[in-house]
């Protein structure tokens, strides 16, 4: 569970990640292929090089601070990428290394508007958002493998 004053310090940044979202993330992809490079053959280079990849991510964090209240808001979304990330053979053991890559951009491009108490609140947002995603995604890697002995 977020307490009110987590979740009113995120909604506070959606204005902040909406203006500066794409550089965020994009940062976000250099730190966390610069420090895990085995990840990156999860990864569409392609969607990378063009920028649609960071864009995407930039639209999901902008749209979780504004909706951060609201969770039920976000269902398709959470849907979508979690149904990617099966695909993409994502773990639960890759969400640190995403946070941390998130929250170091997002130090390095916010400077000073990334205080202590706003990297706090971010810190624990990303947490509760991973397990949603982790959650879900191990839901639907159940669901797959008793297709899979269905089909067999």
């Amino acid at each position: 569970m977020i307490s009110q004053q987590t979740i009113d310090i995120v909604k506070s940044t959606a204005p902040i990640l909406k203006k500066n979202g794409q550089q965020i993330t994009t940062r976000m992809y250099e730190i966390m292929f610069q420090n895990h490079p085995e990840i990156r053959g999860q990864f569409d280079m392609s969607a990378q090089g063009d920028g649609s990849q960071p864009a995407r991510l930039a639209t999901a964090v902008y749209a979780y601070a504004a909706q951060i209240d609201n969770l039920p808001a976000l269902k398709s979304m959470v849907e979508k990428i979690a149904h990617r990330h099966v695909q993409t053979h994502v773990t639960p053991e890759q969400y640190p290394i995403v946070g941390e890559s998130l929250l170091q951009a997002m130090k390095d491009v916010l400077g000073e508007a990334a205080t202590e108490e706003v990297m706090a609140a971010w810190a624990k947002a990303y947490q509760a958002l991973s397990q949603v995603f982790i959650h879900r995604e191990h839901d639907i890697y159940i669901d797959e493998e008793r297709k899979q002995v269905v089909h067999s």
